[in-house]
């Protein structure tokens, strides 16, 4: 390569975790003064890609070249900002000192914070915060705190991991000015995200990621959302066979076991109506900030709403509290780190299942229960006094889904149940699903891949701008780029009708 060539030059880069491949020969290059779109499915390696990138982990083969000289960490770290997908910040400065963090240099006296950086904090509508604590702030300025600190360091590439999905439109709006202002200068700028609408109106090229490989870049006229939802399914359909056909009577049988009405939030979602039949699993579809997310997580009761709701022939706050389970998508939140297999899987049994006399632990009973969960959920592991951090991430996710199923629920809800495990562990959580609602209860899963809902679901409902649309019967798609392209169309919709609303 030429030593003059401008820009990021990324030949041949691997990285492995253990026998996980994250990268597997990535080749791309990155321009000065272009917004460049990364896309892929949860665990195709974009992170991993980003983390390279940024000199936050060391690639184990290949070269990547910045302006044709040899990238090295060490030295050209502080030429990178990155905006992560959940802040990485300190809750106990201000907002101002969050932004002037790094840029402390050697001086004993305090940075104080310059005309810029005030600016910078004033278009992104955190300027008026800027003594508050960051403990004290919303997730959103906690988010909008690190892309100031991004944008005000003199950096020459800028990566935005998932940057606004915790931002309203307008808010947005306003970090994709700053954004463009950024790539005029000549400077770098990757946007990694799921939302296929923003990729196509700020980028004008998109990187497909699919199994640790850049496999494809959209521009022109390729560049399109129908487009970019193809390839991300693309090669992907039938890889662990297709549920649709598995379970076309599931939509057929089976009683009314779930069903809500009128259900508003105050921000997300308003007036959804919604039923569930026992034997079904049903997918919600959705970007941040839709209303997918905060949808599922209201219906185990963890945001507050009005409307009406039963479930399992219980209504209201007590159909929320005794029928329902929910498993969130950070397992970390799921499992708890300093306890054993056995103890992560019985953690949530009440006293009257594990303890006897004077409310001492049936220590056996336990040992026996935790044994038979270990089997039944299929997860893997020497023995059930093993750390759960020593298990990998699919077997730490059947542990934390087989916590909830502890629990008995009529409707077990799950935040994107398969993410960051391998191909073997989502066949088995699949059929755990499965397995459980064949038993007759109701399981919703959010989902942010269409192949999952491809291979787990019985129908869809997408969720755009606070609205649920029509279901689709996922047994009556052939191919998963059908479905894709379906589901599309209709976050399309649901975003026009939002803005003319």
């Amino acid at each position: 390569m030429s030593t003059n060539a401008a820009g990021i030059s990324i030949r041949g880069v691997t990285k492995r975790y253990g026998s996980t491949i994250a990268l597997n020969g990535v080749d791309l290059d990155v321009r000065p003064g272009e917004v460049l779109g990364i896309a892929g499915p949860n665990g195709a390696g974009k992170s991993t890609l980003i983390r390279v990138i940024a000199g936050e982990e060391r690639s184990d083969g290949g070269e990547l070249t910045f302006d044709g000289v040899p990238w090295s960490p060490t030295v050209d770290w502080h030429a990178v900002a990155v905006v992560h997908q959940e802040p990485q910040l300190f809750p106990n400065l201000t907002v101002a000192q969050n932004v002037m963090v790094g840029r402390e240099g050697t001086s004993a006296a305090r940075p104080s914070l310059s005309a810029a950086d005030a600016r910078v904090m004033d278009a992104l509508g955190i300027g008026h915060l800027r003594d508050r604590q960051l403990a004290d702030c919303s997730l959103a300025t906690q988010q909008r705190t690190e892309i100031a600190r991004a944008v005000a360091r003199d950096s020459r590439v800028f990566l935005f991991d998932e940057p606004n999905s915790a931002l309203t439109a307008a808010e947005s709006d306003e970090l994709f000015r700053e954004m463009h202002k950024i790539a005029a200068t000549g400077r770098i700028v990757l946007l990694v995200t799921h939302r296929l609408g923003d990729l196509v109106e700020h980028c004008k090229r998109v990187a497909i990621v699919r199994d640790g490989r850049v496999r494809a870049v959209l521009e022109g006229e390729a560049l399109t959302e129908d487009g970019l939802a193809r390839q991300l399914v693309t090669d992907s359909g039938g890889a662990h066979g297709h549920a649709g056909a598995r379970n076309a009577a599931a939509t057929q049988a089976g009683p009314e076991l779930f069903s809500a009405r009128g259900w508003t939030h105050a921000k997300a979602f308003r007036g959804i109506s919604m039923d569930g039949k026992a034997g079904e699993i049903i997918a919600l579809v959705g970007v941040e900030g839709s209303g997918s997310r905060e949808l599922l997580r209201s219906f185990a009761g963890l945001e507050r709403c009005t409307g009406t709701i039963s479930i399992g022939g219980m209504s209201g706050e007590a159909a929320l509290r005794r029928q329902t389970a929910y498993v969130p998508a950070t397992r970390l939140l799921s499992l708890y780190s300093n306890f054993s297999v056995g103890e992560n899987l019985l953690v949530r049994l009440g006293y009257p299942e594990i303890a006897g006399f004077g409310l001492a632990l049936k220590r056996r009973r336990m040992r026996e229960m935790a044994r038979a969960a270990v089997s039944r959920f299929l997860v893997k592991t020497r023995t059930t006094t093993q750390e759960i951090r020593s298990l990998s991430g699919g077997n730490q996710q059947k542990v934390a889904i087989a916590q909830a199923l502890h629990c008995g629920p009529k409707l077990l809800l799950l935040e994107e149940p398969t993410r960051g495990v391998d191909i073997h562990s989502k066949a088995e959580i699949y059929r755990l699903l499965r397995d459980y609602a064949d038993e007759g209860n109701t399981v919703i899963i959010f989902c942010t891949e269409v192949l999952e809902v491809y291979e787990a679901a019985d129908r869809v409902h997408v969720v755009a701008g606070g609205t649920l649309s029509p279901s689709l019967q996922v047994a009556e798609y052939g191919h998963v780029e059908q479905l894709a392209t379906d589901i599309t169309r209709l976050e399309q919709e649901g975003r026009s009708e939002a803005r003319a609303a």
